[in-house]
């Protein structure tokens, strides 16, 4: 007996090649038979079917500890931009990464733009970091956060235009795929971080910068639109 991932994989195949546009009705009808009958079989749910054409893109956050909050709120913007979602986890080798979750070529989107935004905002707040005179170290690091959040607000705002969101059927798919693959994940809520007095200027020149990021939606994505670019972190 095959065990149930080899089963999920030859239904999903199955599927695929009835949906295909060149398949011949008898193709399509003994498809379909087939794949019906190992999914009673195997007691298989259509979601269980449905996960396996979720694509999946990886990514490095550059650090062997537990990611911060910024470059949680960076993911989930990516995550967004491109109808995916993400989560975190670590690897022996290479130390913390996020894992983009999608269709098609949009986990792969998702990555590339983590990386090209994180570039940008990692050089406008070490600059920022940078023209903070007079103060502990300890408040220039404040800053450089407060200036992270800001950037990412603005970045986030714009994404919020056009992102169209992922619909009930793909996020019910991706479920599937994280129940059958990662079940072991744990969810967190990321506070705002707190800006008073002189800190208000470091959260007022991060949303200014990140208004200039710019990000494109892949070809092929249901909504299209553009994010600015520039800045830098």
């Amino acid at each position: 007996m095959m065990d149930k991932q080899k089963v999920l994989s030859k239904v999903a195949k199955l599927m695929a090649l009835a949906k295909s546009q060149g398949a011949a009705p008898n193709e399509v009808e003994i498809a379909l038979r087939q794949a019906r009958h190992l999914m009673k079989q195997y007691n298989l749910e259509h979601t269980e079917v449905a996960a396996q054409s979720i694509e999946e893109a990886s990514v490095g956050t550059k650090t062997r500890r537990a990611p911060q909050d910024w470059l949680h709120n960076l993911a989930t913007i990516c995550a967004q931009a491109f109808d995916c979602t993400h989560l975190a986890y670590f690897h022996p080798l290479v130390g913390w990464s996020f894992k983009f979750l999608g269709k098609g070529i949009s986990p792969e989107l998702a990555a590339h733009t983590y990386s090209t935004l994180h570039h940008q905002l990692v050089v406008a707040r070490r600059a920022h970091v940078a023209q903070q005179k007079r103060c502990q170290l300890k408040t220039k690091r404040h800053r450089g956060q407060v200036f992270a959040e800001g950037w990412l607000n603005a970045v986030a705002s714009k994404v919020n235009q056009f992102a169209g969101g992922i619909d009930d059927t793909t996020a019910q798919v991706i479920q599937a795929y994280l129940e059958w693959h990662h079940p072991n994940l744990k969810q967190f809520i990321i506070n705002p971080i707190e800006a008073k007095g002189h800190d208000t200027r470091s959260l007022q020149a991060g949303w200014e910068q990140g208004k200039h990021a710019k990000l494109h939606r892949g070809v092929g994505q249901q909504a299209h639109g553009a994010l600015g670019h520039g800045g830098g972190r």
